[in-house]
């Protein structure tokens, strides 16, 4: 193990120190501080950290209440002495636990502070998890696909490797979305067993989080949407001659060392980052998107059902029903079967009716008839040709994939190697709804199996629609 990857030795032994004290809130919520004050949206870059910036910050930190009582203990005089006395204390800890050094302004030369490395990484952490402020996210898709166009255009491999950066994190930043919105749910169940509607986390997560975030990334930076661009940028890198792409593998090589363990021998740098991020992009649009709308959709689903339950319902603490329950849970076990004996002697004289005509299907009157009368129910002709008609129309748009490549295998003159796009037929709207879904289906898993598809630079006219067209080579059989 190289000395580089040894992090708890030197000024790093006991880096972690400041955070196991009883003020460990207080220190956290100063290097938060420091690290908005430095490297925020906010920061001011022509103020230098000096050691009485530092001190400001920590002062506007302990005279919130949230962390006075962590910092100032109770028997401890508290005036501005304790205070800065704890100030001072704290920033002498930070520097020696290694969250902050001594650094000399190449400017003025004049002595100030500032994050060491270790220190601005972990810092920037806890500034990350306060939820208060809203922060933008990257739009991971485009920039994946405008950086293999890059590497297209001008074969640099940091290219490269900023598409595999960006491919990672969208499946990171769908995941983290999974874990809000189950987040969410825990909330929202804890706080309805408290007899609250947990509003306010649902009004930001309409107004902030769905509205400028969320929204974007299912809708502009969809990873449905740049699928099928992605995957032809990354064919026509696999399709590079054998000598450019060892010359691009040789610079990999040099420029990421990391790719040596996970490359098996003789195996090209350029094709595995390929095919990483073809796999990251299905995992993001099989696995982690339906994911994410399947707890989005529970969320709502479970927040509105709540909010119906809560207008229907008077529920709350001052309404007779939560008297009642609360005289209950509060009395003793003979109180409480003096209570239950009282409400059944209340509700014994309860009649129930059903809900009034307006909110039902039928009126009284046509309710009343059917009960009255038999009717022998025939079912009519036109009826089941309806019913088949319906069932057409909604099967006519269902694709299958395995019934496109079926139809493939039996277009194209017989035994001929490869087909093209525009040689197809495209009279009748099955053959049609064939030739659109012919590059999805050769490209699925299912399909890559049998078929190579190539783009090409020609693109053909059919009565029906306009489109690139697609060499479709097929696979020998394994």
């Amino acid at each position: 193990m190289s000395a580089s990857a040894i992090f708890f030795h030197g000024a790093f032994e006991h880096f972690f120190r400041p955070l196991t004290w009883a003020d460990r809130e207080a220190c956290a919520a100063v290097l938060r501080g420091l690290h908005e004050r430095v490297h925020g949206p906010e920061a001011d870059y022509a103020q230098a950290l000096t050691k009485d910036l530092v001190l400001e910050i920590c002062l506007s930190v302990i005279a919130q209440p949230a962390y006075r009582a962590g910092a100032l203990s109770a028997a401890q005089a508290v005036n501005a002495e304790a205070e800065r006395g704890y100030a001072l204390n704290l920033l002498r800890a930070l520097k020696e636990h290694g969250w902050l050094e001594d650094y000399k302004d190449p400017i003025d030369l004049q002595p100030v502070l500032k994050l060491t490395r270790a220190g601005k990484a972990f810092a920037e952490t806890f500034a990350e998890l306060d939820n208060t402020r809203h922060k933008t996210r990257q739009r991971n898709m485009r920039s994946a696909r405008k950086a293999l166009l890059a590497f297209l255009d001008n074969h640099d491999e940091d290219e490269l490797l900023d598409a595999h950066d960006y491919a990672s994190r969208v499946v990171q930043d769908l995941q983290d979305d999974i874990e809000y919105f189950r987040a969410l749910m825990q909330s929202l169940t804890r706080e309805a067993l408290t007899q609250k509607l947990a509003w306010d986390e649902f009004n930001d997560f309409i107004e902030r989080r769905f509205g400028k975030e969320m929204s974007v990334r299912l809708v502009a930076d969809s990873v449905d949407r740049h699928r099928g661009q992605l995957i032809e940028l990354l064919d026509q890198v696999r399709a590079w001659p054998a000598e450019r792409r060892a010359r691009i593998d040789t610079a990999l090589h040099q420029r990421a060392d990391w790719l040596e363990p996970v490359l098996s021998s003789g195996r090209s740098a350029t094709l595995w980052l390929c095919e990483r991020i073809e796999k990251l992009i299905d995992a993001a649009c099989e696995l982690k998107l339906p994911m994410l709308r399947s707890e989005m959709h529970n969320y709502v689903r479970r927040f509105t059902s709540l909010l119906r339950q809560a207008l229907s319902l008077d529920y709350g603490a001052e309404s007779p029903m939560g008297l009642t329950l609360a005289g209950i849970k509060a009395a003793d076990a003979d109180g409480k079967d003096a209570w239950l004996e009282l409400l059944g002697r209340r509700l014994a004289t309860a009649e129930l009716r059903l809900l009034p005509a307006g909110s039902l299907r039928w009126t009284q009157r046509e309710r009343q008839q059917v009960e009255g009368d038999d009717p022998e129910w025939r079912i009519r002709v036109d009826s089941r040709l309806e019913a088949a008609l319906r069932r057409a129309e909604a099967e006519a748009f269902v694709i299958s994939e395995e019934g496109v490549l079926r139809q493939l295998g039996l277009s194209g003159p017989l035994g001929a190697v490869s087909l093209r796009l525009s040689d197809l037929a495209a009279r009748r709207a099955d053959e049609v709804l064939t030739s659109l879904h012919a590059v999805g289906a050769a490209r699925s898993a299912q399909g890559r199996e049998r078929w190579q598809v190539r783009r090409l630079e020609e693109r053909f006219e059919t009565t029906s629609f306009i489109a690139d067209d697609y060499e479709l080579r097929r696979l020998p059989k394994k």
